[in-house]
């Protein structure tokens, strides 16, 4: 089942097809992101900080510092989501955050 992502209002804007898995898709499953440290941050498909995973939340970091992504990514093509998102847990860190603006593809 996919591993769904929330922004902080606790409505689903991403998913990775499992918890490990190196990249992160909008909801219909276009790429949108990857992770290329051993962290929970994520860049955009052209290197640029996208957010960070917090539990089960796809977050902008207010702290965020400019990291060199030195790096690139396969394009791992579209995928489709599997399973419903479930209930979103409390997220109580909404001080130290924003929401990530996921684009959407036409």
């Amino acid at each position: 089942m996919s591993v769904y992502l929330f922004d902080m209002g606790g409505q689903p804007i991403a998913f990775r097809r499992t918890w490990t898995d190196p990249f992160v898709f909008d909801l219909d499953g276009h790429w949108i992101g990857w992770f290329p440290w051993d962290d929970n941050d994520a860049v955009d498909i052209d290197g640029h900080y996208l957010g960070t995973v917090v539990d089960d939340r796809l977050v902008r970091r207010n702290d965020w510092y400019q990291r060199p992504c030195t790096g690139t990514a396969a394009d791992p093509g579209r995928v489709e989501r599997t399973g419903r998102p479930p209930e979103p847990h409390h997220f109580h860190n909404c001080f130290a955050y924003q929401d990530v603006r996921v684009r959407h593809h036409a």
